[in-house]
């Protein structure tokens, strides 16, 4: 918390003397790359079998040289799977989910070196961002065949168990990073990774622990008892089962994670200096 405040008064701070004697200019761009996430399902942030591509759209308002403002738009997928595991525990869980992220988020991005896009005198900088992430998800898995949404059917209990369901809307913190480049005219290109470390533990649908079978199947029905425990060793999933039964499904200690990274272009829309000095009030370059 402390840094995240140490954060905001270096912003405003920086931005307060930038704006009076830097260009300020807006852009508009598109971006695109491949997703992943972190969690139960997925126990490092880059699996090759669950890379998926997202792409999204945002808004730039430069204060000065080092500081800007960005809002952007992103939807992509992000899935895990026990099958891919490599420890018997989770190769036995056998469990597997699919979702897709959209994602606003408005972010603060800081350039090491003075950056302006257009201006060959600023023409690259590496850049550090973070921010606040609004993001939707809906947890899926395939069932005999057939698509199941896995939030409604309380697979740890939710709902029987006198826990709420999880909220499908949740917030994240974006850290990340990249390159930008002037590119030619008013067009300018970056390379960028952003992780977002979310606050739920549910965007694969794991957390705790297996639930009450019989009560499960009394109150959500057979789906959510076949979805909740497809543990390979398991034969019954219609009664209650001590082996099954409160033992470990996932970690409820360690919140999930999921990542954008790829390339953006963008282009400028405006400028305008803002010296002090009256003849340069107005100028545009």
């Amino acid at each position: 918390m402390n840094i995240r405040r140490t954060f905001l008064l270096l912003f405003l701070f920086n931005a307060g003397l930038g704006m009076s004697s830097y260009a300020q200019y807006e852009e508009i761009g598109l971006q695109g790359g491949i997703t992943h996430y972190k969690g139960e399902l997925a126990a490092h942030l880059f699996k090759p079998e669950e890379v998926h591509p997202y792409f999204g759209a945002f808004f730039r308002h430069n204060w000065n040289r080092h500081w800007s403002y960005k809002l952007e738009l992103n939807v992509g997928k992000i899935s895990g799977s026990d099958s891919h595991a490599k420890n018997a525990f989770e190769k036995d869980r056998n469990l597997s989910f699919y979702t897709t992220i959209i994602e606003v988020s408005p972010q603060i991005e800081f350039n090491f070196f003075p950056y302006e896009t257009g201006n060959f005198e600023y023409p690259f900088t590496p850049y550090i961002f973070t921010g606040i992430s609004l993001f939707r998800f809906n947890p899926k898995a395939e069932l005999n065949g057939e698509i199941y949404e896995l939030q409604p059917l309380g697979t740890e209990g939710q709902g029987s168990n006198g826990n709420k369901k999880y909220k499908r809307i949740q917030i994240a913190i974006p850290i990340g990073g990249g390159i930008k480049f002037a590119a030619g005219g008013n067009v300018g290109i970056g390379i960028e990774v952003g992780a977002r470390r979310t606050y739920t533990d549910y965007l694969d649908d794991v957390s705790t622990v297996y639930p009450d079978q019989q009560i499960l199947l009394a109150n959500q029905g057979a789906a959510a008892v076949a979805l909740s425990n497809r543990s390979l060793n398991n034969s019954d999933t219609s009664s209650s089962i001590p082996s099954i039964y409160r033992k470990q499904r996932g970690d409820s200690n360690s919140k999930d994670w999921y990542l954008f990274a790829g390339v953006t272009l963008y282009f400028r829309l405006s400028s305008m200096m803002k010296d002090s000095c009256k003849p340069f009030k107005n100028r545009r370059y």
